[in-house]
C-alpha cells in the first residue's frame, strides 16, 4: 500500500507538472504570435493571458478532475476546519462564550446522563449488557411483590425454556470476622450457578459451583469480593483455601471475585457470595416457620429469592412470561403457595423489586426534564452568539459571495465552525461531569455509612459518545437556522443597513430565543422553588416522635455466634445495664429504625372477624420493639397499653396496632383493644394497644397500617438500642445527646467486648436516608435554576448588546439632533424589557402546565405554590432588568461624532 499510494501521487505530481509545462507552452506560442504582429513583448503575454484565462481557476478545474471526488471534498473539509480554528482564535471571546455554554449545558447533561446509566442501561458493572438481564418476581393477588421460594426457584431453573441459564441471589448483611475487629458488611446468598450464568470469572482461585449448592452446609466456601479482598486480607495472593468467619461460622475462601464485579444489587458493593445453602448454617430463616435448615430450604412458603438470566435469542418478556406462567400454573398444581392468587412476573432488570432503580429512577425522570431544559437555553444562547457574530461578518460573507462562492458553501462553512466549537463543548462538559458526580455519590454515600456503596458511575465509551452527541446536536440544530440567516447576504444592503433606522428591528429569530430563555429559565426556578420549599418543609415536618434527643447503637449478636437463648440474656442485661445509668431517661429496642428510606418488610395479616373484600391483601409494615419504645421516642398512646416487662415468651401473645389500622379494620382504638389479630402463618395475639400514626419509612409517605411486635415474644438477632436523653437536654449543641453514643459503645463493650457495634449516633442523624430524594432534588434543580438564569441573563445581554451595535449610526443621529442619554437608555431598555415580559408571562403559563409532574415528589407544598411562583418571578425580572439596562446604559455613554463615522 505505500508503494502504491507513493506511485499514485508521484503519478499525480507529475501530471500537474506536465500540465504546467503545456500552459506555460500555449502561452509562449501565444505571446509569439502577437509579437509577430508587431506587439511588444510584455503587452503579447498580458493579452495572451486574458485570453487564456484565470490560471488558478484552470488549474483547480484540471485538479478536480484528476483527483478523486472523496479526496477533493476531504481537502476541503480540512481546509474548512483550519480557516475556521484561525476565524475563531480571531475572535477569542465569542469562541469561550460559547464553549463555556457548551461546557454547562453539556456538563449538566452528562452528570444525569451518567447516573441514568448506572441505573438503567449499564446498572452492573464487570457483566456485558447487564441491562439485558431478566427478573423472576412473585407478585400478590393486590400487587405486592416477593422473593420466589428456593424450592419454586429450583423447579423454575430446571424446567423454563425462555432463559439461557437461571441464577439466583438475595443480598443479605453479614458479619465478617470475630469480635470487635468485625465488620458488617454485604453479601449475596447465591446459587451455584450464579457466576456462570452472569459470566464472572475468579481472579484468584474459582467461584460458587453447581455443586456447592449440593445441600443444607454441604459446603462452607465464599468467595470475596476484590474490595474485601484488598481491605481488609491485604490482596494476600495466599488467600485462597484459608478459613474465615462470617457470622460467627467458618467458611472456607475458595476464590476472589473479578475486579470490575460488585454483585447485582444495584448501589451496594457486595463482599462476600456465599452459596444459598449456607443461610440456615449463618442465622437466615426468611420469615419460614420451620427451625431446621432443611425445613428453611424446602419451605415453599420462604421467599428467598429473585431468579435471573438471559433470555434466549428470539424470546421476548412477553413470550418468557407466558411460558413461566404456564410453568407456575403446573406448579401451583403440584401445592399451592402462599397465596392462591399469587403470580409469577418476568420484568427487565431495572425493574427488580425493591431495587434503587425503582426507587430513584422516577425522580431522576424529573431531574432528567429539568437538565434537558437548561440544554434547551445553552443552545438558544449558542444561536443567539452565532447571531451577534453574524454581525460582524457580514463584509466577509459579501466579499465570499461577490467572488462566486455559493450559498451553500457558505453554510457548510459556517456549521463547521458551530462545530469546532462543539469539540472542546464536549470535552469540557465531560470533565466538568466527571467532577460532578462524585459530589453526588459522595453525599449518597455519607447518608449511607457505615454500609458501602457503589455507584457504576464510569464516564465510559457510552458517556463521551452522549456528550459528543449532544454537543453535535447542538452544533446543527441550533447554529443551522443562524447560518442560514447569516448566509442570505445581499450586496447592496451590506452597504446601506447600518444607515437604515430599520436595521435595529431586524431579528425575530434572535428576539424568540431570549423570549424561550427567560421562559425556560423561569420553569427551572419555579421547579427550584417547590423543591426547596417541599424540603423545608419536610426537615421541619411532624413525624408523629422526637428523634433530638435520641441515640442509636445498632448490634448483631449473630454475628458473634450467639444463639437465641444467649441473644435474649444478652439484650436483657444490655437494657437493665443502660436504664441503671445515670443521665439516661428512657431506652429500648427496636428492629428497624424510622426513616431509613428503603421499605422494610410486610407480613400477611389476617383479622379475626374481617372480612377480606375481592382483591383486599392484609398485608402490613411491622417492628419487633422492647419495652419503653413510645415512651422513648415520645409517641402518643391512644389507646390500650405499652409493652411490659411480663410480655415475654411464657405470657400470652400480644401485638400492638397504629390509629390507621384500628379506624379502617377493628372499629375504631377503644374497639379494637382485645381484639385478635394473626401474623403471618403465626399465633393468634391480642391486641393491648393503640398508638399514633408516625412516619415510617419516608416523610411524604401516606398513613399506612402498622403493627408491633413484643421483642420478649419476636426474637430478632439484630437490634438497635434506642437510649434517650433527659427532656432538659439541649439537642442542638454537643452535649448529654453525644455523650450517650459513647455510654452505649461503653455498655455493650462492658456486656461483650468482641461483639462488633455495626453503627452508633444521632437518632435524627440515622433518618437523614428520608429525606434522601428531596435533598437529592432540591439541589439538583437548584443548579440547574442558578445555570438556566445565568444563560438567560446572558442571551439578553447579548441581544440588547447586538441591537445597540446595529443601531450605533441611529444612536448618533438621534444625539446629533438634540436626543438625550436618557431617551436612549428608555428606547433599548424597553425593548429589552418587552421580551422579558412576554418570557416572563410564556414561562407562567408552561410552569403551571408542568408543575404537575413534581406533585409526586413534594410534600407539604402545592404544585401551585403562590411563593415559589412570585420569588422566580422575581429573580428572573430582576435579572432581565440588569441584563437589559448594562448595554443600554453603555448604548447611551455613545460619543455622537463617532456613532455617526461608524457608518
Amino acid at each position: 500500500m505505500g508503494i502504491r499510494s507513493w506511485w499514485t501521487r508521484r503519478r499525480l505530481h507529475l501530471d500537474e507538472q506536465d500540465f504546467q509545462d503545456e500552459i506555460r507552452a500555449h502561452l509562449a506560442i501565444a505571446t509569439e504570435e502577437r509579437m509577430a504582429d508587431g506587439a511588444d513583448p510584455r503587452a503579447a503575454r498580458d493579452a495572451s493571458i486574458r485570453d487564456f484565462g484565470n490560471l488558478t481557476l484552470t488549474t483547480e478545474a484540471a485538479r478536480r478532475v484528476w483527483t478523486p471526488r472523496w479526496l477533493e471534498s476531504l481537502r476541503d473539509l480540512v481546509n474548512d476546519i483550519r480557516y475556521a480554528v484561525r476565524a475563531l482564535a480571531k475572535n477569542p471571546a465569542f469562541t469561550l462564550a460559547v464553549i463555556g455554554v457548551l461546557t454547562l449545558g453539556i456538563g449538566l447533561n452528562a452528570v444525569v446522563f451518567t447516573m441514568f446509566k448506572g441505573l438503567a442501561i449499564s446498572p452492573l458493572a464487570g457483566i456485558d449488557a447487564a441491562a439485558s438481564l431478566a427478573v423472576i418476581h412473585a407478585e400478590t393477588g393486590s400487587g405486592r411483590k416477593l422473593r420466589v421460594s428456593y424450592p419454586d426457584y429450583q423447579f423454575l431453573r430446571d424446567n423454563n425454556q425462555a432463559f439461557e441459564g437461571l441464577s439466583g441471589s438475595a443480598i443479605v448483611t453479614v458479619g465478617l470476622g470475630r469480635g470487635r475487629s468485625a465488620s458488617s458488611v454485604w453479601g449475596e446468598l447465591v446459587t451455584g450457578n450464579y457466576f456462570d450464568v452472569l459470566g464472572v470469572r475468579a481472579q484468584l482461585g474459582r467461584t460458587i459451583l453447581p455443586f456447592d449448592e449440593a445441600g443444607p452446609g454441604s459446603n462452607p466456601v465464599v468467595v470475596l469480593g476484590d474490595g474485601t479482598w484488598r481491605r481488609n486480607y491485604g490482596a494476600d495472593p495466599g488467600i485462597v483455601g484459608t478459613t474465615i468467619e462470617i457470622n460467627g461460622y467458618p467458611l472456607v475462601v475458595v476464590g476472589v471475585a473479578d475486579p470490575s464485579f460488585h454483585g447485582t444489587t444495584v448501589v451496594y458493593d457486595v463482599d462476600v457470595y456465599i452459596p444459598v445453602t449456607m443461610a440456615p448454617q449463618l442465622g437466615f430463616s426468611f420469615a419460614s416457620q420451620q427451625t431446621t435448615p432443611v425445613g428453611i430450604l424446602r419451605d415453599r412458603h420462604a421467599p428467598m429469592l429473585y431468579p435471573q438470566g438471559y433470555l434466549r435469542r428470539g424470546t421476548t418478556l412477553a413470550s418468557a412470561a407466558t411460558q413461566i406462567d404456564a410453568l407456575w400454573a403446573e406448579r401451583s398444581r403440584e401445592g399451592q403457595p402462599s397465596d392462591d392468587r399469587m403470580r409469577l412476573r418476568v420484568v427487565p432488570f431495572w425493574q427488580t423489586p425493591s431495587g434503587a432503580p425503582m426507587v430513584l429512577l422516577p425522580a431522576l425522570s424529573i431531574i432528567s426534564v429539568m437538565g434537558l431544559l437548561v440544554l434547551l437555553i445553552a443552545c438558544a444562547n449558542i444561536a443567539g452568539l452565532v447571531l451577534v457574530r453574524g454581525l460582524s461578518r457580514r463584509g466577509e460573507i459579501a466579499v465570499r459571495v461577490a467572488l462566486g462562492a455559493t450559498r451553500r458553501r457558505i453554510v457548510r462553512l459556517l456549521i463547521i465552525e458551530n462545530l469546532v466549537l462543539a469539540a472542546p463543548g464536549a470535552a469540557f462538559g465531560i470533565v466538568l461531569g466527571a467532577r460532578g458526580i462524585p459530589v453526588l455519590v459522595g453525599y449518597a454515600e455519607a447518608l449511607a455509612a457505615p454500609a458501602r456503596l457503589y455507584f457504576n458511575i464510569e464516564v465510559d465509551a457510552l458517556v463521551m459518545a452522549f456528550a459528543v452527541l449532544v454537543a453535535c446536536t447542538c452544533a446543527l440544530v441550533f447554529g443551522f437556522v443562524p447560518a442560514l440567516q447569516s448566509s442570505r447576504i445581499d450586496l447592496v444592503s451590506v452597504i446601506n443597513e447600518d444607515a437604515s433606522p430599520r436595521g435595529a428591528s431586524r431579528g425575530r429569530l434572535r428576539s424568540g430565543l431570549v423570549v424561550a430563555q427567560v421562559a425556560v429559565s423561569l420553569m427551572l426556578l419555579v421547579g427550584s422553588g417547590l423543591m426547596s420549599r417541599s424540603l423545608e418543609a419536610a426537615r421541619e415536618a411532624d413525624l408523629g416522635y422526637d428523634p433530638s434527643l435520641v441515640t442509636t447503637t445498632i448490634v448483631d449478636v449473630k454475628q458473634n455466634g450467639y444463639d437465641e437463648v444467649r441473644g435474649r440474656a444478652f439484650y436483657r442485661r444490655l437494657l437493665d445495664s443502660v436504664r441503671a445509668t445515670a443521665g439516661i431517661e428512657s431506652a429500648t429496642l427496636a428492629e428497624f429504625e424510622p426513616m431509613a428510606f428503603l421499605d422494610t418488610p410486610a407480613r400477611r395479616v389476617e383479622i379475626a372477624g374481617y372480612e377480606t373484600r375481592a382483591g383486599e391483601e392484609l398485608a402490613f409494615l411491622f417492628n419487633v420493639i422492647e419495652s419503653d419504645y413510645f415512651r422513648t421516642l415520645r409517641i402518643g398512646v391512644v389507646a390500650g397499653r405499652e409493652f411490659v416487662e411480663t410480655d415475654d415468651h411464657t405470657a400470652a401473645p400480644v401485638i400492638i396496632v397504629n390509629r390507621t389500622l384500628a379506624d379502617r379494620f377493628l372499629g375504631g382504638p377503644d374497639d379494637a383493644i382485645g381484639r385478635q389479630v394473626r401474623v403471618a402463618d403465626g399465633t393468634w395475639r391480642t391486641v393491648v394497644g393503640v398508638v399514633a400514626d408516625v412516619k415510617y419509612l419516608r416523610v411524604n409517605e401516606a398513613l399506612r397500617p402498622y403493627l408491633y411486635l413484643p421483642f420478649l415474644q419476636s426474637y430478632r438477632s439484630e437490634m438497635s438500642l434506642h437510649v434517650a436523653a433527659p427532656s432538659n437536654s439541649d439537642s442542638a449543641t454537643p452535649g448529654p445527646v453525644d455523650d450517650l453514643v459513647e455510654t452505649s459503645r461503653a455498655l455493650v463493650s462492658s456486656l461483650d467486648a468482641d461483639l462488633p457495634i455495626l453503627a452508633a449516633g444521632r437518632l435524627s442523624e440515622r433518618m437523614k436516608g428520608g429525606l434522601l430524594l428531596f435533598n437529592l432534588m432540591a439541589s439538583m434543580l437548584f443548579v440547574f435554576g442558578v445555570t438556566g438564569i445565568a444563560l438567560a441573563a446572558l442571551g439578553t445581554y447579548g441581544l440588547v448588546s447586538y441591537t445597540v451595535r446595529q443601531s450605533t449610526h441611529e444612536i448618533g443621529i438621534r444625539m446629533a439632533l438634540g436626543g438625550s442619554r436618557l431617551s436612549v437608555v428608555r428606547e433599548f431598555f424597553g425593548r429589552g424589557a418587552r421580551l422579558g415580559a412576554i418570557g416572563t408571562v410564556l414561562g407562567l403559563v408552561a410552569a403551571l402546565a408542568i408543575s404537575t409532574l413534581l406533585d409526586s415528589a413534594l410534600y407539604g407544598v402545592s404544585a401551585t405554590d403562590a411563593g415559589s411562583f412570585a420569588s422566580a418571578l422575581a429573580i428572573v425580572l430582576g435579572v432581565v432588568i440588569v441584563a437589559t439596562l448594562v448595554p443600554a446604559w453603555r448604548a447611551s455613554r455613545a460619543d455622537p461624532l463617532g456613532s455617526l463615522r461608524h457608518h
